[in-house]
């Protein structure tokens, strides 16, 4: 062994699981070097029910395996015990009774024994400093991820009852919480170089509080501009007045400003206190003229806009702007269609495509998924542009194929959901506007009047699909 190259020794250990990488380690000294690099996974995850911070601090300040750590997850969901009991229960309704029983209850013992050990420790946002050291002694750390939806445990059960967003644990203090444990990640992000961040649900009012809002703008001044991918999901308050809302949105729009390099953006709005509606903006109050250079995949989910001003900003992007994303799951439950779509306050999807076309000279691939409307829901169906459309891609761009099932991320209701592959081609090769599958009579009547030239909603009458105090940012000077 100890004449094979450095090569061949890593070669091996690239094949091996970990318990081999240990045990090959055992054989000799030459192996034992060689396997340093293997003894720990290049993606980190940290769970509030193990002391993983504590083992983050460990490696960190290990002078060779700090190196092993290029991506970290930091994962705070918890379960909402009642509705994941029912979800649960009938998840698995189909089984028979007794062997129903003993798999719930497993589960269940199980999980109470890891919220007892995260009792015992303290809350993440006190160790805010130990972090923030870690951080700092990562030299390979480039990627990042946040999540509140995604199952902390590796119990079976439990990760079927996540994918139901009633089961993710909301209590009055989420909020400030999960406000606080994100300053804590944020101070420590200064400190390192990122490829990629990803957050699955950011609190909006946490770029309208100054303290808050000054502590975004300062560490990330430096750090987020080596990002080429930013994937945010915004989860916007229940009340927000429009002062605290510009001031929000303006704050969101400086740190989006702060990462020039990004090649995919990603931006979503989940509205969890009302998952249907759709959240209002304006791209000129949220970015004014900025254009991300070297921007090649945009995705936006759960917006409401103008047509004007969402062209404005598609085209400031047509020199480098390959794949387009509108749409998404949402917060749409497994067995429901997605609920994620874009929504259009003034103007029609027919107009958009139209003026689009020929004038998207990079763009490969067009995908839409969810509801996609246009026009003021108080004018009544007639005035109004419905579509809904089903997701023929993953997140990767790769087909979705075979029968839909529990969990899928495809749903498809015949004659009630299409793909967008037709608009994909009329939008990239040309040709006449394809005819559309709208889900009834009323909706047909409504796409049939938009596309033969009614007049669009006023936009006084407000811009946003589901209620009151959504109303469209005026474009306005970014106020840091």
């Amino acid at each position: 062994m100890d004449s094979l190259p450095a090569e061949l020794l890593r070669l091996i250990f690239d094949n091996c699981d970990p318990p081999s990488v240990r045990a090959l380690r055992l054989t000799c000294g030459r192996l034992a070097d060689v396997g340093y690099d293997y003894l720990l996974p290049p993606s980190f995850r940290a769970v509030e029910w193990k002391d993983d911070v504590q083992r983050l601090h460990s490696i960190a300040h290990h002078d060779r395996l700090n190196r092993s750590i290029s991506s970290i997850t930091f994962n705070f969901s918890k379960v909402d015990e009642y509705s994941a009991r029912h979800a649960s229960f009938f998840q698995h309704w189909l089984q028979e009774p007794e062997e129903r029983s003993i798999l719930l209850q497993d589960a269940w013992i199980k999980y109470y024994e890891l919220e007892g050990k995260a009792r015992d420790l303290p809350p993440f946002h006190t160790r805010s400093a130990m972090v923030e050291e870690s951080f700092k002694r990562l030299p390979n750390l480039k990627d990042l991820e946040i999540t509140y939806t995604k199952c902390p445990y590796d119990i079976e059960v439990f990760k079927d009852v996540f994918l139901v967003r009633n089961c993710r644990k909301r209590d009055p203090t989420f909020r400030a919480q999960t406000c606080k444990n994100m300053n804590a990640i944020i101070s420590a992000v200064r400190h390192v170089s990122l490829n990629s961040l990803t957050i699955d649900q950011l609190p909006l009012e946490i770029f309208r509080l100054p303290d808050d809002r000054r502590h975004w703008f300062d560490c990330c001044a430096s750090s987020f501009s080596s990002l080429s991918k930013l994937d945010l999901t915004i989860d916007p308050p229940a009340n927000l007045m429009p002062q605290s809302r510009f001031k929000a949105i303006n704050g969101l729009g400086h740190v989006l400003q702060l990462s020039p390099n990004l090649t995919h953006l990603s931006l979503s709005f989940h509205t969890y206190h009302a998952p249907m509606q759709k959240f209002g903006f304006s791209f000129r109050a949220l970015l004014q003229d900025f254009t991300f250079t070297k921007l090649t995949s945009l995705k936006l989910e759960g917006v409401s806009c103008s047509e004007e001003d969402l062209r404005s900003f598609l085209l400031r992007h047509a020199k480098t702007l390959e794949r387009l994303r509108l749409g998404g799951r949402g917060l749409a439950k497994p067995y429901e269609l997605s609920i994620g779509g874009v929504h259009l306050h003034e103007g029609s999807f027919r107009s958009l495509f139209a003026s689009l076309q020929g004038k998207l000279p990079k763009l490969q691939r067009l995908h839409l998924e969810g509801d996609l409307e246009a026009g003021d829901i108080r004018t009544g169906a007639r005035a109004r542009e419905t579509f809904k459309f089903h997701a023929s891609v993953d997140e990767n761009w790769e087909d979705m194929d075979g029968p839909d099932h529990f969990g899928s991320r495809r749903v498809v209701q015949e004659g009630k959901t299409m793909d967008s592959s037709a608009l994909e081609r009329y939008l990239i090769h040309g040709g006449p506007f394809p005819k559309l599958v709208v889900p009834d009579a009323a909706s047909a009547s409504a796409s049939t009047a938009s596309s033969e030239g009614s007049p669009s909603p006023s936009p006084e009458l407000g811009p946003v699909s589901g209620g009151p105090g959504m109303a469209a940012t005026p474009a306005t000077a970014i106020a840091v």
